[in-house]
């Protein structure tokens, strides 16, 4: 009369069939390039891979495109088609995609069921960890259509706000170089004003010693006139003026002396104080110069997941020429609005990136965790706290841990700052070789 119901299976053979579905699932290999929907294809190559990795498998594929510059869409479009075929170039994406998100795609095979796999996205995309969770959730055997297409849109929009970003970052940069403008023109004054000062210094110096040479000549005057006196009837009281005239021509000189020795000491002061200020904008001057030039050369890389060509990508394969070799950096401090910056700059040389927020929302228990696992730890002087700093300092102290502090939170201080650490990158170390090519037609 009634259906039977089915109790959930909670029998030991029941745990060890599900331990069997999980572990069959952290050994799948992921989807290849070329058996996932077409209609996606374009996001995920304008997500996942650089324009900066397409270059070089384009070199490493002897792909000819019969000009020596190929604007960024026409490089972004062939290789939309390529991923397309089981082809050498597709097998040569699916082998840099494999390689460079190993990481994720073994975090997503932990997944067992579709809302897991759907939990998962949803804490990178929160995390800003969007490249290679869109590729290993599209690659993975659990998705549904319905997800895909909720993925799809979520990375369509933030290519609108990445585009946004980068015209942002390009009025950063206007904004610095004039910036820099005006230093140097402060430069420049204080220049002069020292140059000023050394002047007023030298002539205070002439007037000083041209008083004591006419307070020497005023009293050798005083002498010879009070001796044609003595010449002829010499007195006490005559004497008496002498020695009073002498004695005023002394203290006058005296004075005069006193107040130029305290004009120069005020203006040897202000000296030191220009000289120190003029040391500082020059080193200031120096660091946001290499800053700007690390921005300008190093952002377009960076920008490659746009799929439009958005004010004009720098297609130069040397925009990202360092390799962290698989670092964690842990970053301390800086601004939430940056993070995923800083994410894509580490990912994108190789590297694994970890934050903690410096104890304004998370704990210092977790920033010891996070320091246990990090290589090296990076934290901006202008932007964090001083317990977060004395504790890092502390830590990595006892751990042996590099720790690197940066001029401010601005992306090019972190980039300069890691290109101290980072290895330069060659093309052997980033692109499989043909024997591995082969192996895995």
């Amino acid at each position: 009369m009634f259906a039977k119901c089915e109790k959930p299976c909670s029998s030991p053979q029941c745990d060890g069939e599900k331990n069997k579905s999980r572990f069959a699932l952290s050994r799948t290999k992921p989807k290849k390039l070329w058996e996932l929907n077409p209609s996606r294809m374009c996001s995920v190559v304008g997500t996942c891979l650089t324009l900066a990795e397409l270059q070089r498998i384009k070199r490493r594929t002897k792909v000819e495109f019969g000009a020596e510059t190929v604007p960024d869409y026409d490089l972004h479009g062939y290789f939309v088609k390529a991923a397309s075929t089981n082809a050498p170039v597709g097998r040569a994406m699916q082998i840099a995609l494999e390689r460079k998100y190993t990481q994720t795609w073994k975090n997503f095979t932990q997944a067992t069921s579709v809302e897991h796999l759907r939990a998962l996205w949803q804490g990178a995309l929160a995390d800003g960890d969007v490249a290679g969770a869109y590729w290993a959730l599209l690659a993975h055997p659990l998705v549904t259509l319905e997800l895909e297409e909720i993925a799809f849109g979520e990375v369509h929009m933030l290519s609108h706000l990445a585009g946004s970003t980068h015209r942002t970052d390009l009025k950063t940069m206007s904004k610095n170089k004039i910036e820099l403008e005006k230093l140097r023109e402060e430069l420049e004054q204080a220049r002069c004003y020292v140059w000023s000062r050394d002047r007023i210094i030298a002539g205070l110096r002439t007037e000083l010693d041209d008083s004591r040479r006419e307070a020497r000549n005023a009293a050798f005057v005083n002498i010879n006139g009070s001796s044609e006196t003595m010449g002829g009837a010499t007195s006490k009281k005559s004497l008496m003026v002498i020695i009073e005239s002498l004695r005023d021509a002394l203290n006058k000189a005296d004075k005069l002396n006193f107040g130029m020795q305290d004009a120069l000491a005020r203006k040897a002061k202000r000296i030191e104080f220009l000289e120190t200020e003029r040391y500082r904008l020059k080193e200031e001057l120096t660091a946001m110069e290499e800053e700007s030039r690390v921005l300008e050369t190093t952002i377009p890389a960076f920008m490659g997941d746009i799929c439009a060509n958005d004010g004009g990508l720098c297609p130069g394969e040397e925009a990202c020429p360092y390799d962290l070799c698989r670092k964690r950096v842990l970053y301390v401090g800086g601004r939430a609005t940056s993070v995923s910056r800083y994410r894509n700059v580490v990912e994108g040389w190789n590297g694994e990136f970890l934050h903690h927020d410096g104890g304004l929302e998370q704990s210092f228990e977790r920033l010891g965790g996070l320091l246990e696992r990090a290589d090296l730890v990076v934290f901006p002087v202008d932007c964090v706290s001083h317990a977060a700093v004395d504790h890092i300092k502390s830590r990595c102290r006892q751990n042996g841990k590099r720790l690197v502090a940066v001029r401010s939170s601005g992306l090019g201080s972190f980039m300069r700052g890691l290109q101290n650490i980072a290895a330069p990158l060659t093309e052997e170390r980033a692109l499989p070789s043909n024997a591995e090519l082969e192996y895995r037609q």
